[in-house]
């Protein structure tokens, strides 16, 4: 298996790739979680990661913005490379790398404050003067879509927003501090069919700006936002290449019967 993975891995070289995985492997204690993942992101993309649950797709994105970090015993070999830097290696600020990085999660989570004091935490945290925060809150909700329904009520609670609309205040809250990378973790699962589209849109319009990770079960929203999808089993990376062609054409009959429904 892990022959094939390394095969395909290096199949899909990439000139200048945003984000570089090599050789990827973690430990919650004595339990692997990531097995030997080796993969290359392309800059202003959508990836999508796919998978049974359980699989690694997570803890594979958690990786990305070093929040396994968190969690007590966990351990991480290989090398993850941003831009060309190792975001492991010795002198990496974290809090610099989880502004570059942004997560959005899988429940919306917005603050109990009011919509505008959302958008302006992280740049206030980050040390953004006062005259400049009201501009960076209007730019971030008209960048996620949801200025026009806000506009006129800034400071109203958060959580009076339905949920399709705090998904999309987290996603304009990620991109205040003006990230390049957006992680997506299974975004839309809480949500019904027209907030899912409403983010879909929104995805496929952010990755002009941004480099897009997403976690998703849902086959189908792979298939429609990604231009690159991996497919994740049992903490390995079975098969990784452009959408059309793992979803058309996989090289490894575990990814096709995944796809075809045959398990999972």
């Amino acid at each position: 298996m892990t022959e094939t993975v390394l095969n395909v891995a290096q199949s899909q070289k990439i000139a200048q790739p945003h984000i570089e995985v090599e050789h990827l492997n973690l430990w919650y204690g004595e339990k692997q979680a990531l097995m030997n993942i080796s993969m290359q992101i392309p800059k202003n993309s959508v990836t999508a990661l796919i998978g049974p649950s359980g699989c690694g797709k997570s803890t594979f994105i958690r990786c990305l913005n070093r929040m396994n970090d968190l969690i007590e015993n966990c351990r991480v070999e290989g090398k993850v490379s941003i831009e060309g830097k190792n975001i492991y290696g010795t002198g990496v600020d974290v809090v610099d790398l989880r502004k570059q990085v942004g997560m959005v999660f899988q429940k919306p989570n917005p603050f109990p404050m009011s919509i505008h004091d959302n958008i302006a935490y992280g740049p206030r945290i980050h040390g953004v003067s006062k005259k400049d925060i009201d501009g960076i809150v209007e730019a971030s909700l008209r960048s996620a879509a949801l200025w026009g329904e806000t506009s006129d009520r800034l400071k109203s609670p958060a959580l009076s927003l339905s949920g399709g609309q705090q998904q999309r205040l987290c996603i304009a809250r990620t991109l205040a501090v003006k990230p390049s990378i957006i992680l997506l973790d299974e975004p839309c699962s809480a949500l019904d069919p027209i907030s899912t589209s409403k983010i879909e849109e929104l995805i496929m319009d952010l990755k002009k700006d941004y480099t897009i990770v997403i976690v998703t079960h849902n086959m189908q929203q792979a298939a429609r936002v990604s231009d690159y999808t991996g497919f994740f089993l049992m903490g390995e990376l079975i098969e990784f290449g452009q959408t059309r062609q793992i979803f058309h054409n996989p090289r490894e009959r575990s990814t096709e019967d995944y796809i075809t429904g045959r398990f999972g």
